[in-house]
């Protein structure tokens, strides 16, 4: 072949790629469409407001390295005075929790989330846990009350 008709067909296979580009096909002038509407996931609070509900479980103390550090509702932790953490309950409430086994009780006010472990219900502060129980037990089967 001719240099000439290399040079030729080659141009024109090139003009032909260049000009392919140009065209106006839908499939490339589509823009893609993100949705902009996001699921929203309502989580309706518990209601806890019947006075002197009477639920059954396992309450827990809180370890020694939480004292003094701030609690979920801002106050400071402090093991000698009589507070509790509970998952649902709103902060304030005060609750009855009286030991199954001895039928000790003790008034305690919700100021913490937790506990965070299965199967327990509240988490007392020392000094309510041994009002109703030995330290030792460590977990206790107990009645609780919303008193308010």
């Amino acid at each position: 072949m001719n240099w000439s008709v290399i040079r030729y067909l080659g141009g024109s296979v090139l003009a032909l790629i260049m000009m392919s580009g140009c065209t106006n096909s839908d499939q490339y002038n589509k823009t893609p469409t993100v949705e902009t509407k996001r699921p929203v996931l309502i989580i309706k609070p518990v209601e806890h407001k019947k006075a002197n509900k009477v639920i059954y479980g396992k309450a827990s103390f809180y370890a020694n390295m939480f004292q003094g550090r701030k609690t979920a509702n801002g106050q400071i932790f402090d093991q000698g005075k009589l507070t509790a953490a509970h998952l649902t309950l709103p902060f304030g409430t005060r609750v009855k929790v009286t030991n199954v086994s001895n039928n000790k009780s003790v008034v305690v006010t919700v100021n913490d989330r937790g506990p965070y472990i299965r199967g327990r219900m509240i988490d007392l502060s020392r000094s309510a846990f041994k009002a109703i129980g030995n330290t030792r037990s460590g977990v206790l089967n107990v009645k609780m009350e919303i008193l308010k």
